[in-house]
């Protein structure tokens, strides 16, 4: 499948290399040189293949994992403006960014961008003379790809909500004259969306038919998820529910055994990815997740630039479903004594949640990187920086001066990474265990803690290696609480907790972002202090790029982005 992939890559490089030029002078604009696309089956599947370069794309859907940077789960370290942090993450961490950053441009750029590549396809396949089938499944994924991008800028740059000021609405191929419209509401925007993926779900297989393409499965869950940002609970659950009990019937796809491998170059092309990132280790068609996640230990030679907090590592459970705290392990007390015991270590880390040794590297464990300059595979044990006694291994080195976790998911082992930029493990943008979290939320708001809920949410408890004891017994308040950590859990640095936490606590009154968002972020050893996270309510939102509102009179900036 990946084969396949890199021939569609390497033909899309081709064919946006001769138009790109004339496209990208404003976005939204003509689409991809229309006068001289849209003539052959060729020209209809290179153009929608076209459309996917703006899924692939950095700040589209291919390091989306830094978004958990800007909740608890999560830190941006690299805040010296070198090129790990290009986007300036960081700034957006400490409340300092304005909207002239490029982490807003580009994401905003590239997502319109897409659009308007899917609108050219929308206007020109239906009157094209080839294949009736193919037509309509390129139709279908260009439409789907159009309610996907549409659905993240409301996401970003609205919020889904009633009360939130909704993203310009272009669904049709746009002249420069015409190129600048105000926001349209959620709303009107939600009812684009919803149309498309009800007309694209009946020409779109249930799986893909290669590595990266849109399928009806995916199709369905964007449009649960469509329902469930907008508080419909019975037609989110309704749309989830659809694809999980079509996947019973088919057994297309399921959770893969091995919840580590899940995440590493080993397991690629397994059956729990819905809709994905392909990535080969190729110039310009890799990911640069293991240049933000990975550590100078990695073959790759990493920046960790983003890193998980203590919040998420202390947040996982015992084995046996209990809290873990540090109150119970009074060798904590000296943190400094603390973290030089491997032994205590060893002792605080047993007995937890697989998913967290799965996810992050912890003081005293293991990684298997790679020395940069002998490109051999090498064993790393993380030495905290006040170890002084002897070192059995090579010390795994990160590229901060402070002592973090590190992140073990989406990292390449050994030396399977030799394009530094370019990583070949592919990114989830939609799996099998996310849509059994969503579809037991929806439930759950639904109807409350029905066999189902506990049907789904377990599964995804039980998964073989990991296998945390089965949860019963909770009321609607308890099981609403209990999948929120267990999406945190599951989906740790997958970048899905932004959006998770937006739409859970935006508009929540209950919700203080003074004291639950804004903290001192430290290292393992909660005496070394990194920095302050500062969040304020203008951080719910993206800005509309500076250069965009400029342009156009009639775009409203998202409140507290003015200046």
């Amino acid at each position: 499948m990946k084969k396949i992939y890199c021939a569609a890559a390497l033909s899309l490089g081709m064919l946006l290399s001769g138009c790109d030029n004339e496209f990208l002078d404003t976005n939204p604009k003509d689409g991809i040189g229309s006068n001289q696309m849209w003539n052959t089956e060729e020209d209809a599947k290179l153009g929608v293949v076209a459309i996917y370069n703006s899924v692939r794309t950095k700040l589209a859907f291919n390091m989306y994992g830094i978004n958990d940077c800007l909740t608890p789960q999560a830190w941006c370290v690299n805040g010296t403006g070198t090129t790990f942090d290009e986007y300036r993450f960081y700034k957006l961490c400490i409340n300092t960014a304005t909207a002239n950053e490029s982490i807003f441009k580009e994401k905003w750029t590239t997502l319109y961008k897409g659009i308007a590549r899917a609108n050219d396809a929308i206007a020109h396949l239906p009157g094209m003379n080839i294949d009736e089938k193919t037509k309509n499944t390129l139709l279908a994924e260009a439409k789907f790809c159009r309610a996907l991008f549409y659905f993240d800028l409301l996401s970003f740059f609205s919020g889904h909500d009633q009360r939130d000021p909704g993203v310009p609405l272009y669904t049709e191929p746009t002249n420069y004259e015409d190129a600048y419209l105000p926001r349209s509401k959620p709303a009107q925007v939600r009812a684009q969306i919803i149309k498309d993926l009800k007309e694209a779900i009946p020409d779109l297989p249930f799986t893909s038919s290669e590595a990266g393409r849109a399928n009806s499965a995916a199709a369905q869950m964007l449009l649960g998820k469509v329902y469930l940002y907008s508080e419909q609970w019975e037609k989110a659950a309704g749309a989830f529910g659809a694809v999980v009990a079509q996947n019973e019937r088919e057994q297309k796809y399921e959770l893969y055994p091995d919840y580590y491998l899940l995440f590493q170059l080993d397991g690629e092309d397994n059956k729990e990815g819905i809709f994905i990132v392909p990535n080969l280790d190729i110039q310009d068609y890799g990911s640069f997740m293991m240049m933000i996640y990975g550590s100078r230990s990695s073959f790759a030679q990493g920046g960790n630039v983003c890193v998980p907090t203590p919040y998420l590592v202390d947040s996982y459970r015992k084995t046996d479903g209990s809290e873990f705290r540090w109150s119970d392990i009074p060798a904590a007390a000296d943190q400094n004594a603390f973290w030089n015991s491997q032994t205590e270590v060893e002792k605080a880390f047993k007995d937890r949640d697989p998913r967290l040794e799965a996810s992050v590297i912890r003081p005293w464990a293991f990684f298997e990187g790679a020395y940069n300059s002998t490109k051999k595979s090498s064993t790393y044990q993380y030495y905290p920086a006040s170890y002084t006694g002897k070192k059995e291994y090579m010390a795994f080195a990160t590229n901060n001066n402070v002592q973090t976790y590190a992140w073990r998911k989406f990292v390449n082992t050994g030396n399977q990474c030799p394009i530094r930029r370019n990583a070949p493990i592919d990114i989830p943008v939609m799996r099998y265990a996310d849509l059994l979290l969503l579809f037991a939320e929806a439930k759950n708001e639904a109807e409350g803690p029905v066999d189902s809920v506990y049907w789904a949410i377990n599964k995804v408890r039980q998964r073989p290696s990991v296998e945390m004891p089965p949860l019963s017994g909770l009321g609607k308040t308890e099981m609403r609480q209990a999948i929120r950590d267990e999406r945190m859990w599951e989906l740790a640095g997958e970048g899905h907790s932004f959006n998770d936490y937006r739409r859970w606590y935006k508009y929540d009154s209950s919700y203080d972002i003074a004291t639950k968002l804004n903290y001192k972020i430290t290292g393992f050893n909660t005496s070394i202090y990194i920095s302050d996270r500062v969040f304020t309510e203008r951080n719910w939102q993206f800005a509309i790029p500076q250069a965009e509102t400029d342009m156009n009179r009639y775009l409203t900036q998202y409140p507290g982005w003015e200046n």
